[in-house]
């Protein structure tokens, strides 16, 4: 009986450390490494499932889903998070927000929002960069703005004073990354407003509706696939230029990917991931059809430090929720 398991066992082994290993792999090496990712939380719930159960069965075999969950810990503190909130006085509060070009509907209560919203720095991606919006957002002036990109869909505005500006992408792409340095007391502050390439997929019929999804699976795997290799030569782009900068940095926007891929570990192997140092529960920022991903974040590194962050999910004029982030720089 012991040796007829060892096989599955050690199958079943081989399979985790493979799939764990995919987010090492690039899309633009391998191109279905983005595909193979999407098991890793699978595996992570089979593996803990595997060792409860030996666990009251009082099997030695609990050391192998033990130790799968251990090499998969850095997965399991990218999906929940149970940090507590830090206070300090020198702090300043940062918002990104999708706004899907405010066609969702109340669009009057959404500019209301997020005007009304006091946070000393505010990043919008799907910006609608009319001047009338400008204006509401920026509050006669009382914030200073910088709204470009395709479309005027970026916008960074800030109660700070910007010192430096710039778009990464001038031709016509609704997926592009602008940057302000910002003058904080004595500091300066680079902040990168991203919103790297989307899947373009039709959720409601190439995902969920079984017979739209066999019909268009191809399609949808084709979408998938050249996203995931656009979004590593944009992540590329990003951490070069990020390379040359000397200030404190935050990056942060609507990412497009989830935190068990390889364009979502290049940047956290660079910089500390707000939800994981100072969030708490799961995070999910999507308000999709499918509810349960996390795809917006922030980023930050040296001297700054996270003492929160939060996903406001009762705020639900967008396809996402907005998140919040309190930081302090240190000396």
């Amino acid at each position: 009986m012991k040796s007829i398991l060892k096989l599955p066992i050690l199958i079943w082994c081989l399979v985790t450390v493979i799939v764990y290993g995919s987010v090492w792999v690039s899309p633009e090496f391998f191109r279905y490494s983005g595909l193979v990712s999407l098991g890793i939380p699978i595996l992570l719930v089979l593996n803990f499932v595997f060792f409860v159960a030996m666990l009251l069965l009082k099997s030695k075999r609990a050391i192998v889903p033990a130790i799968l969950l251990l090499i998969g810990l850095p997965f399991i503190k990218s999906t929940i998070s149970f940090s507590s909130a830090q206070e300090s006085p020198a702090s300043f509060q940062i918002m990104s927000y999708n706004l899907m070009r405010m066609n969702k509907g109340k669009q009057k209560e959404m500019l209301q929002w997020i005007a009304s919203n006091p946070s000393d720095i505010k990043i919008f991606q799907e910006f609608l960069g009319t001047r009338d919006v400008i204006k509401a957002v920026s509050e006669n002036g009382k914030y200073n703005s910088f709204v470009g990109g395709y479309g005027n869909s970026y916008a960074i505005f800030s109660k700070y004073p910007m010192v430096n500006k710039g778009v990464f992408y001038e031709e016509k792409t609704t997926n592009n990354i602008i940057f302000a340095d910002l003058k904080i007391g004595k500091d300066t502050l680079r902040v990168y407003n991203v919103h790297l390439e989307s899947m373009n997929i039709n959720v409601e019929q190439e995902v969920i509706d079984k017979k739209e999804f066999e019909r268009k699976f191809e399609t949808a795997r084709r979408k998938f696939l050249r996203g995931s290799v656009q979004r590593t030569a944009q992540i590329k782009d990003l951490l070069a230029h990020a390379k040359e900068c000397s200030h404190p940095i935050l990056i942060l926007g609507d990412f497009n990917d989830i935190p068990y891929s390889y364009n979502y570990f290049q940047i956290s192997r660079k910089y500390n991931n707000a939800f994981e140092k100072a969030g708490r529960g799961f995070g999910f920022t999507y308000n999709g059809k499918l509810p349960f991903l996390r795809i917006d974040n922030q980023f930050y590194n040296s001297p700054l430090k996270a003492l929160n962050f939060t996903t406001l999910n009762t705020v639900d004029y967008s396809d996402h929720f907005p998140v919040v982030g309190i930081y302090s720089i240190s000396h």
